[in-house]
C-alpha cells in the first residue's frame, strides 16, 4: 500500500508474518547496532523507517523536548516521544492520539529491570476520509512488556503484548551492552502494517 499525505526478525502480527527487518543500504545510513558500543545512540541518529512494502529515511521536521514529528519522503508522517510512535498520518488509518495511565516504562529514568512491567495505555483513531462515524476516541488496552530474551547481533529483544480495544504486540530491541534502544516494531493501528524504526547515523 503507498503512503499518501501527512501526519529483525520473522514475527506474527495481525497483519500476518512479515519479512525480516530490512535496514538502510549500504552508503545512506549505517545503523547504531553496526557501531562501537556508546552511552546512548548519539545527538545527530536518524531514523530508518519500515511500513508494508515502503522504506526509507526518516526526517525530523520538528521537535518540541521529547516530541518529534517525522516525514518519509512517500508522505507518510509519524510522532515519537521518546521510542514510543504516539501518532501517524498519511495511511488508510490515522493514530490521531496515544496516552498512558500511569509512566510509561521505555520513558522512565530508571532503567528497565529483567521483570515483567504491566502498563495500560489509550488511543484515539480515525479513518483517512476523516469522517466522523470513523473516529474512535479512548481506546483502552492492558498491556505488559516481558522479560527480555537473546536476539542477534547482541541486542536483547522485548515483547510487549497488548490486550483489550485491540489486538497486538510491540516489539523492541535493545543493545546488551548499554541497553540502549536502538530497534522497534510497534502497532499503529488497525488495517495497517506496524511501524518498523531503526536508530541510525548517516553514512560517511
Amino acid at each position: 500500500m503507498k503512503c499518501r499525505l501527512l501526519l529483525a526478525f520473522l514475527t506474527l502480527s495481525g497483519c500476518g508474518v512479515l519479512a525480516p527487518f530490512a535496514g538502510p543500504p549500504p552508503g545512506q545510513l549505517v545503523p547504531v547496532t553496526e557501531l562501537q558500543p556508546l552511552a546512548a545512540p548519539p545527538s545527530g541518529a536518524a531514523l530508518w523507517a519500515e511500513i508494508g512494502p515502503d522504506a526509507g529515511r526518516a526526517r525530523l521536521v520538528r521537535q518540541e523536548q521529547e516530541r518529534r514529528i517525522w516525514r518519509l519522503d512517500t508522505g507518510f508522517v509519524f510522532v515519537t516521544e521518546g521510542a514510543r510512535v504516539i501518532a501517524t498520518a498519511g495511511l488508510e488509518t490515522t493514530l490521531l492520539a496515544t496516552h498512558f495511565l500511569g509512566e510509561d516504562p521505555l520513558r522512565g529514568t530508571q532503567a528497565l529491570g529483567p521483570a515483567p512491567l504491566l502498563l495500560a495505555r489509550g488511543f484515539d483513531t480515525a479513518s483517512a476520509n476523516g469522517k466522523p462515524e470513523d473516529m474512535r476516541f479512548g481506546q483502552l488496552v492492558q498491556c505488559r512488556l516481558e522479560p527480555p530474551e537473546d536476539a542477534l547481533d547482541g541486542l536483547l529483544e522485548r515483547a510487549e503484548i497488548c490486550e483489550g480495544a485491540a489486538y497486538f504486540t510491540n516489539r523492541f530491541w535493545f543493545r546488551a551492552s548499554d541497553g540502549a534502544l536502538v530497534r522497534s516494531e510497534q502497532w499503529i493501528g488497525r488495517r495497517v502494517p506496524p511501524l518498523r524504526l531503526e536508530v541510525a547515523v548517516m553514512a560517511p
